[in-house]
């Protein structure tokens, strides 16, 4: 069987082939909306100066973030960095007894997010903590759920 004969009657298979490949993007739409371009970065290894530089820093206030952008390393590393040295990157978290008093002012329409500044933690852990101690979360209007 030729070619000509064969497109000229080709088989379900191809027919139901032909069939999907009508709602395929054309490729200059395909290429010009959907390639990926790559980009790899090479880890960067700190010397000893450079992470006692990252202790002192953190010691003094730095966040783990903003020392990840000072050094060009990830987040991660620099948190590995820190507790090799024996220092929890970890933030503190809503201590037992200030629960009462962010529930208080959750109740007093506080958000979560001024909370959590309010206590140094984030709010998802003020919002864990709410939860764990009974409290109902407003919804996006202000409504108790």
């Amino acid at each position: 069987m030729g070619l000509t004969e064969a497109l000229s009657r080709p088989s379900s298979a191809v027919r139901r082939v032909l069939e999907m490949a009508k709602s395929w993007p054309d490729t200059d739409d395909y290429d010009t909306h959907h390639t990926t371009i790559r980009t790899y970065q090479t880890a960067r290894q700190l010397h000893a100066e450079d992470v006692d530089e990252l202790e002192v820093a953190h010691r003094t206030g730095a966040k783990v973030y903003e020392l990840a952008a000072q050094f060009g390393i990830s987040r991660s590393t620099v948190s590995n960095h820190l507790r090799s040295r024996g220092i929890d990157t970890k933030p503190p978290g809503l201590h037992p007894d200030d629960v009462l008093e962010a529930a208080r002012l959750y109740q007093a329409n506080w958000s979560l997010a001024r909370i959590a500044q309010k206590f140094a933690t984030s709010a998802n852990t003020v919002r864990s903590r709410l939860l764990e101690h009974g409290v109902r979360m407003r919804d996006t209007n202000g409504r108790v759920r």
